[in-house]
Parts: C-alpha cells; sequence; structure tokens
C-alpha cells in the first residue's frame, strides 16, 4: 500500500501526488446507467483528515483534479454551468452530471431528496426521489419546471425555449424529435410512441431491446393539460468543523452498514469519524457539559472523589452516522449512553458499540450526543469512532498519472495532516485504443443508418461506443448513441449500427470513437474521434390530413425538407394502430404482458412523386387508416427517416351510401369508418402497476338517428339494409351516426330514392 502525508500551512494549499500502475478504480468500473455498476477493482483505500492542533478548523475540503465539489446546491450549479450557456445548455448539462452519479435504489425516506446528500452520503435515488434531486438543481439554475405524469414513473420536465422536455435522470430517457435536435416533452411522447421506441430506455448498461422501449412508450398515456411544479427539497450543505483531535476519514470499503428503510444498497463505502477528545486543561472546551471533572496531567480526575464524573460530547458530521463505538481507559466504572437531542437518553452495552442504537430503519443522524458518567478516579483516554455512510463517486479518490489536490479551510490557524493511502497494479496491461476504419476522414455516407467497424483489440471482450454531434465529444447526441456493444445484437463483434433510420441529420458531420475493455474489467483508452457526413434526404415536413367533408375523402399533404438530397419520390405507410413504426415487411410488436410479442404485416401503402396522396376514401384502392407517415426517397435510393405522426379525425365515414333503391328489393350499405386500434399503454389493478395491454382502441357503434322503417341497421357491424315496400316510393332522408367510445363522433346525412320496382 502506499501513503502520502501532507500537512497544509495555509488555508488553500496545493499539491500533487503520483499513482503508478496500470488501472485505477475510474478504468475498472462499469459506465454508471440505471442499474447499479460493476466495480471490478478500486485503487483508493483511504484518504483521512485530522485536525492535530489546538484549534477548531471550519470547513476544511479536499478537491482532486477539480472535481467533487459538491458541498451545497450554489456550489454544485455553480461548478456545472459556463457562463454564457444558454437555457437548453444548462438543461442538458445538469442531467448529464445527475444521471451519471446515481444508480437505481433508495432509502425509502426524503433523504435521498436532497441533492446534496444523495450526491455524497447515498449516491443512489429510485424515481420518485430522482425527480426531486434534479429538480433542485435545475431550479437552482433558474430553470423553470413542471411535474411529469407518466404511469407509475415520476418525472420532472424542465423548461426551455418556450417548452417543456423531458429529461429524466432516473431512466436516462431523453428522447429527440424528428429534427434529432430538440428534446421532446411528454406530451410529444404520449402523441407519438415512436420517439419513444425509436429511443433507448434505462441507459447504457440496457440492453438494446425492442421490447424493453415499447414498454417504455406505454409508459406516456396523458396527452392533456399539465400543471404543477416540484419544490426545492433539502437544504443540507456537507459543512463540518474538525476539533482538536477529530478526523474525517473518507474510505472505499463497504462495512454493510447503512441508512435506508428496505434492502441493502448494492453499491456504497461506508467511511468514518473519529474523535479522540483532549483531556489536558482544554478538555472541557469540547464539551457540552462536564461536571465534577478536572485535569491532571492530561487526565481527567474527579474534583469530588466521593461524586460521579458526568461527561457529554456532541458530534456533528456531513454524512449520515450508521454505526459506531465508544471507547475509554482509566480507573473507571462507567454507563455510556446516546442521545439525538440530547434530552433523552439510550443506555450503550458495555461493548460500547453504538451500531444497535443506529438501526438503518432508525431515523437519519447526523448529530448525537454521547455521555460518560461513573465514579472514577482517572480517565486516560476516551476514543470515538462513528461509521459513515458515503456515495462512492463522491469521494476524492486519487486517478493513474499525476494528481493535483487543493485543500481549503475558513480558518485562521490550522493544523492539519491529510493522508492518502491508495494500492497500485501492474499486473493488469490495459486494451489498446481501438482503430476506426469506416466511416472516418470526414467522408460522406449515404443514409443515417451507417454501420460503424473498427480493428478487433487484442484480449478485449467488450466495446463502448459513443457518437457525438460535436468534436469535444461532451455528450452523446442521446442515448441511442452511447452502448455497450455486449448490450447490442452485434455482441461479440467490432461493429455497430443504429437501431432506427432516420436518427441523424443529413449534411451535419458527427464525431463517433470506441474503447475496448479486457476479461478482467479494465477499460483501455478512448479512441481519438472519427468524422463523417451523413448524405441522404430530409424528413418530410408538416406532414397533415385534409378533409373534404363534401366527398368524404382525406388527402395527405407535406412538405419536402430542404435539408439534404433531393427528393425523387415519397413512400407513404399507413397503420390504425396509434403511434406506429414504419415497416416495410413483417415485424414484431410487443403487444403487452399477457401477449408478448406479435408478428405484423408491414404497413407500406403506397408510393408518389408528389406532395400529396388521397389516403381515405370509398375507393378499394385507399389505406383508409387513421395514421400515417411518410418517407423521402432520393435519386439513388436513399431513404430518409420516417416522419411525424399525420393523425385522422376518427370515426370517420368514408362509405358512399346509395342514392337510389328499387322497391320490393332488398339492399345492402356497409357503413365504413376509420376506426383506431390503438397503441400500448399501462394501467394499474389496485397496487399492480405496469399492467400493458393494447388499449384505447375504438370500438364503433352504430345508431340511425333518422330514417323510414324500413330501415335496419346493426349497431356494430354498422350494416344497413334496405326493405322497401311499393308505398315507400319517393324521397326519404336517412341521418346516421357512429360513436367510437373514446368521445369521437361522427354523422352521415343522406337522401334516399326509393325508385319502382323492377317490372
Amino acid at each position: 500500500m502506499h501513503r502520502h502525508s501532507e500537512a497544509p500551512q495555509s488555508n488553500e494549499h496545493a499539491y500533487t501526488i503520483e499513482v503508478g500502475g496500470t488501472a485505477d478504480g475510474k478504468s475498472m468500473r462499469d459506465p454508471v446507467g440505471y442499474g447499479y455498476y460493476q466495480q471490478h477493482w478500486e485503487n483508493n483505500v483511504a484518504l483521512s483528515m485530522e485536525n492535530v492542533g489546538r484549534e477548531v478548523v471550519v470547513n476544511p475540503r479536499i478537491s482532486v483534479n477539480g472535481t467533487n465539489r459538491w458541498h451545497s446546491l450554489e456550489e454544485i450549479v455553480c461548478d456545472l454551468l459556463d457562463d454564457g450557456m444558454t437555457e437548453a445548455e444548462k438543461a442538458r448539462a445538469i442531467w448529464e452530471f445527475a444521471r451519471r452519479h446515481r444508480y437505481h435504489s433508495t432509502t425509502a425516506d426524503d433523504e435521498v431528496k436532497d441533492t446534496v446528500k444523495m450526491l455524497n452520503v447515498y449516491g443512489y435515488t429510485l424515481c420518485w426521489d430522482e425527480a426531486y434531486t434534479v429538480s433542485n438543481l435545475w431550479q437552482a439554475a433558474g430553470l423553470p419546471v413542471r411535474r411529469g405524469v407518466p404511469h407509475g414513473h415520476c418525472t420532472t420536465e424542465v423548461f426551455y425555449d418556450g417548452a417543456h422536455h423531458l429529461l429524466d435522470s432516473d431512466e436516462h430517457l431523453l428522447y429527440l424529435l424528428r429534427d434529432n435536435e430538440t428534446v421532446a416533452g411528454e406530451e410529444d411522447l404520449a402523441r407519438d410512441h415512436d420517439l419513444v421506441k425509436r429511443g433507448h430506455a434505462y441507459g447504457v448498461l440496457s440492453r438494446e431491446n425492442r421490447q424493453g422501449d415499447e414498454s417504455a412508450a406505454a409508459l406516456f398515456i396523458h396527452e392533456g393539460p399539465r400543471s404543477g411544479g416540484r419544490p426545492q427539497v433539502g437544504t443540507h450543505r456537507m459543512d463540518c468543523s474538525l476539533r482538536p483531535g477529530e478526523a474525517l476519514v473518507w474510505q472505499w470499503q463497504d462495512r454493510g452498514l447503512y441508512h435506508g428503510y428496505g434492502k441493502r444498497p448494492p453499491r456504497m463505502c461506508n467511511g468514518a469519524w473519529h474523535f479522540v477528545p483532549r483531556l489536558d486543561t482544554t478538555f472541557d472546551q469540547w464539551c457540552v457539559r462536564a461536571d465534577n471533572a478536572r485535569s491532571t496531567e492530561d487526565r481527567l480526575c474527579p474534583i469530588d472523589p466521593s461524586k460521579p464524573i458526568a461527561l457529554v460530547y456532541r458530534l456533528q458530521t456531513p454524512y449520515v452516522m450508521v454505526g459506531g463505538l465508544i471507547r475509554y481507559a482509566g480507573d473507571l466504572t462507567a454507563q455510556c449512553a446516546l442521545s439525538r437531542d440530547g434530552l433523552s437518553w439510550q443506555p450503550i452495552g458495555s461493548d460500547g458499540t453504538l451500531t444497535p442504537l443506529l438501526p438503518s430503519d432508525g431515523p437519519a443522524t447526523y448529530d448525537l450526543y454521547l455521555r460518560i458518567e461513573g465514579v472514577a478516579k482517572h480517565i486516560d483516554h476516551i476514543a470515538v469512532e462513528l461509521d459513515l455512510q458515503m456515495a462512492p463517486l463522491s469521494l476524492p479518490g486519487l486517478s493513474l498519472g499525476e494528481n493535483r489536490l487543493l485543500y481549503t479551510d475558513e480558518s485562521a490557524d490550522r493544523a492539519v495532516v491529510l493522508t492518502h493511502s491508495w494500492n497500485e497494479r501492474d499486473d493488469l496491461i490495459p486494451p489498446a485504443a481501438p482503430r476506426l476504419t469506416e466511416p472516418i476522414n470526414g467522408e460522406p455516407i449515404a443514409g443515417t443508418q451507417p454501420v460503424f467497424y473498427w480493428d478487433p483489440v487484442p484480449d478485449a471482450v467488450d466495446y463502448q461506443f459513443e457518437l457525438s454531434p460535436s468534436d469535444d465529444m461532451r455528450y452523446a447526441l442521446s442515448p441511442v448513441f452511447e452502448k455497450l456493444v455486449s448490450n447490442t445484437p452485434f455482441a461479440g463483434q467490432t461493429r455497430w449500427s443504429p437501431p432506427e433510420n432516420g436518427q441523424l441529420n443529413p449534411e451535419h458531420t458527427y464525431f463517433w470513437r470506441v474503447r475496448a475493455r479486457s476479461g478482467q474489467g479494465l477499460w483501455g483508452p478512448w479512441s481519438e474521434p472519427a468524422s463523417f457526413t451523413p448524405f441522404a434526404p430530409g424528413i418530410p415536413l408538416d406532414v397533415e390530413l385534409y378533409t373534404d367533408w363534401q366527398t368524404r375523402t382525406q388527402w395527405l399533404r407535406w412538405r419536402a425538407n430542404p435539408q439534404g438530397s433531393a427528393p425523387e419520390r415519397y413512400i407513404v405507410y399507413a397503420s390504425d394502430e396509434r403511434g406506429f413504426s414504419a415497416r416495410d415487411g413483417e415485424h414484431e410488436v410487443f403487444c403487452g404482458r399477457d401477449v408478448g410479442m406479435e408478428v405484423r404485416p408491414g404497413n407500406r401503402f403506397a408510393e408518389t412523386d408528389q406532395t400529396e396522396l388521397q389516403v381515405v376514401g370509398a375507393e378499394r384502392s385507399m389505406a383508409n387508416k387513421s395514421y400515417y407517415r411518410v418517407v423521402t426517397i432520393d435519386e439513388h435510393g436513399t431513404p430518409s427517416g420516417p416522419s411525424d405522426l399525420a393523425c385522422a379525425p376518427r370515426p370517420f365515414i368514408f362509405s358512399q351510401p346509395p342514392q337510389h333503391i328499387r322497391a320490393e328489393t332488398e339492399t345492402h350499405y356497409a357503413v365504413q369508418s376509420l376506426q383506431g386500434a390503438g397503441d400500448l399503454r399501462c394501467i394499474s389493478d389496485g397496487t399492480h402497476r405496469y399492467q400493458s395491454a393494447i388499449r384505447d382502441f375504438d370500438t364503433l357503434r352504430f345508431i340511425l338517428d333518422e330514417g323510414p322503417a324500413f330501415i335496419s341497421l346493426d349497431r356494430v357491424s354498422g350494416l344497413m339494409i334496405f326493405k322497401p315496400a311499393a308505398h315507400h316510393l319517393g324521397l326519404h332522408t336517412v341521418t346516421l351516426r357512429v360513436q367510437n367510445g373514446q368521445g369521437g363522433v361522427d354523422i352521415q346525412g343522406f337522401d334516399l330514392e326509393v325508385l319502382a320496382p323492377h317490372s
């Protein structure tokens, strides 16, 4: 084990530590995702910050390489944001930070709704916690928020650029609109589930899985008005004062001690707070109460030997206390006790352990009192060791190479000793940076669904892929473009391709990189970014349906996208499934928990070289579907991505009734209406959430509002049967109504002439 000690002489003291070897904790850690990340090895052991002087040291802090300055909400925001950032950039920076410093678990109380506590003490949240912790940061940055309303899930939307946007740092949800730049809001996702289906829910540690993405889409079900914000929760700060003989010890060990009303969190650390109070003539300065005690030769003796000594110490830490031990030495028969308020006391067992009095499912304790009371001839030594819970990603750890450290405090005088302990190992060889082979050097590529290739790296068992719209690789374009290849259909290969077309913009230069991981869990360096520029037609714009009520027809119209290559023709896709994905051939669709995956036929309807097409009407050649998308094809046959969703009014009667019928002849008219097939949506069944199934489909009911008695109408099928007699000759007024069970109504009225029967 390696050690380095430092004794700062000023309230701003910089120093460096060189760490050797070939691996460190960061390079042997999974990328942080939704579930907890694996830590295959950690080089850091401990960092002790001890007051060895005679004065209190106020707010001693340590920063390593300019990171982990998370002592207050304001400090976090200041550290994250730069001058000149737009509101959109601020919102994104906060989301990226939040999602990369927590995983999915909870204390099951309000502790982890406090952002500062969550980041420093715990390092995990569930959605109902994370909706607050990220909201706290946005509001501290001056960005308005609105509570989200997905099924069985808690989110907060952030407001900028005139709209609310969903940036969910719990499930790593960031879905882009069809422009591949604008972050969608929850209303967008509820309207068009395909925006979610083409995304990647739950982050980089989750599998690239169509069923999972369709299940995620099923949570977004409400399109109506929304209201309500979120209060800022928590005022915690990581402030502390070290009295003489007091030490804060950051440790990377997990001793299994935690606060929380449930299962033990799978990834945490236990640090320590040590206090060895001075027993010299200044002893009463460090006590809340000191009865019948005096200092003699750095030991305490009773003033009146016939009476007991009583000492009460208060201990306050910025980390939650989860266990501990009190020890003393001397000629003393004493009883120790613990109190959280200094009034009511609990006895400590004879072994001095505090852990039973700080149970995981008890109140979160940051402040307590310890009392030693008993008859003594002398007390030679007192020591308190508190176990603390600490979030691993917040700890001031050392990395490979040169580490620049900065110690600060708010005191006029100090005598502090900092002691770093770490391990080094050189038995692991990091994989080399992969050599990227295609596409590279800014080359143009056809289409927006490229295949990315790189050369195999010896002994690599996995690769991480990232694509960014900028050469600094600051952020991935979206979670779609940050993948562990082992979690994709390309597992075991040195290539990857986006699962859906149209998520890159033509004529925009993108940058990508790859790194490799060894079988021991050691990541190698990132490759240098490579660039490429897609060339394809742009996604059609302003796709809308126009209704001609006189002829009961509907026309789909759109506008050619000026971005990208010139369009040669267009392909129209049609479906009764809301939020459908455009597919040429058979494809699987997840139809809910009780049904699973179903094979559906393709939904390609027609081709045209115009920017409009009749899609609804009485002709058999019409699609007569409720929902449409359009794809552009250029002269090279390169497709764009699918357009936004165009929705037809429903119900809509598109069949044409007969105008003339013969008396004494039975005539049939099958009333035909657009009928939506719904989409995958979740509901709750009592306390059971996420009951997914195809819901909100149209159930048509046909009603004859007006007409002669010779007409019968099947209310379910819409079959109208005319049986006029000879005396029914002449004109008759007919009005029929169709309801779809979703609040939609259409009415068709017509005049029907009954002609004389055939002779």
